[in-house]
């Protein structure tokens, strides 16, 4: 496997990582010039309110 294909993998494999277990949030992902450089995820929680 090249270095190129290792380095794909473990960006797909984050993103993955990034939204399992994502209710309500967002996952953002940065790329410059065609590469991605950043995953940032957020993560909001969501109470039920009571009437």
């Amino acid at each position: 496997m090249s270095q190129q294909s290792k380095a794909d993998d473990e960006k797909l494999e984050a993103i993955v990582k990034a939204i399992q277990d994502l209710q309500f949030g967002e996952v953002h992902i940065t790329i410059q010039d065609g590469v991605i450089v950043q995953i940032n995820r957020l993560e909001k929680q969501r109470f039920p309110q009571k009437k």
